[in-house]
């Protein structure tokens, strides 16, 4: 199974826990897309059932072991799935040692669903840990995620995640891709694989063509709503985050004229339009209507972001 540098010092944390025999009944890990958390709580559970390797993603199963995840074509974990996986932990474990469920991911749950854990967290049995993993802080009930003890995920230094993407293709320039995706490692490692390299050319193209008035923000919306809203939506706040962090600190003057638009553009004017990005991935759980909301998005840089 895959291990990450920068999980080392929650690795180093868990030990320390097994060593004194104070492992916790419940561990919400949070944090960014693209860290791993998924391949941590999964490595977790083969530790504290002691096998070598738990992913049944490979065929590798385990009796005390459940993963509660999305139904095919659902959006939503519902109150009869997580109810069942509440009165299976509180059986018998199979190898009489521990029994391990992963709700990943947890901010797909319900209200109802995510309610129906409190007995389970309040009065856990002997011997289980519930593992919950999720990719957005503004999830769960305040009364689920204060019961669990929780493990931050946050984005390496750019130095360690490109020494780690070099180790799997030391050709590739991982830098644009890693700040595309908001420095998250395995998210750069899938835009590569999924050919994000062409589409983020394409992109930069098109909103510079906006800027100039030579291309049309809805017409150019059209385009882009043809395409999967989760990599459209990532690719633009990834963008807008590295304009942020790159604000004002071009180390020289190019003909990229993007690039040179952006240090026009007032800091406060980019966080605000970052915030209406972020705004339609969060609605993309429910009734979203994509080439509209892409419109809203693109027509701004007609006219540098005015009126955001």
């Amino acid at each position: 199974m895959d291990t990450f540098p920068w999980h080392d010092k929650h690795w180093a944390a868990i030990e320390r826990a097994r060593t004194i025999g104070r492992l916790p009944h419940a561990l919400l890990l949070e944090g960014p897309r693209g860290l791993g958390k998924s391949q941590f709580a999964r490595r977790l559970a083969a530790v504290v059932l002691e096998r070598d390797e738990l992913d049944p993603d490979r065929g590798q199963f385990h009796p005390d072991l459940k993963i509660l995840s999305l139904p095919e074509g659902k959006k939503q974990i519902v109150v009869e799935q997580v109810r069942d996986l509440c009165a299976e932990l509180a059986m018998t474990s199979y190898a009489s040692g521990y029994k391990v469920a992963i709700i990943d991911p947890a901010e797909r749950m319900n209200v109802n669903a995510a309610n129906s854990l409190l007995k389970t967290l309040e009065e856990p049995t002997d011997d289980t840990m519930l593992i919950l993993v999720r990719s957005r802080l503004d999830t769960l009930p305040a009364t689920v995620a204060s019961r669990c003890q929780r493990l931050r995920f946050a984005v390496p230094p750019a130095e360690t995640a490109i020494r780690w993407l070099e180790q799997r293709d030391p050709e590739r320039d991982w830098e644009p891709l890693l700040a595309i995706v908001a420095g998250a490692p395995l998210a750069a490692l899938q835009a590569a694989e999924e050919g994000m390299d062409e589409l983020d050319r394409r992109f930069r193209e098109d909103l510079a063509e906006i800027a100039a008035g030579r291309r049309d923000p809805v017409k150019t919306a059209a385009q882009w709503s043809k395409m999967d809203p989760g990599i459209t939506l990532a690719w633009l706040n990834g963008f807008v985050v590295s304009l942020i962090r790159r604000h004002g600190r071009w180390t020289e003057r190019t003909n990229d004229s993007l690039q040179n638009l952006s240090e026009v553009l007032p800091l406060e004017q980019l966080f605000l339009y970052l915030d209406e990005v972020q705004g339609s991935a969060r609605r993309m759980d429910g009734a979203l209507n994509l080439q509209m909301a892409l419109e809203n998005l693109l027509i701004p840089w007609a006219t540098r972001l005015q009126g955001i």
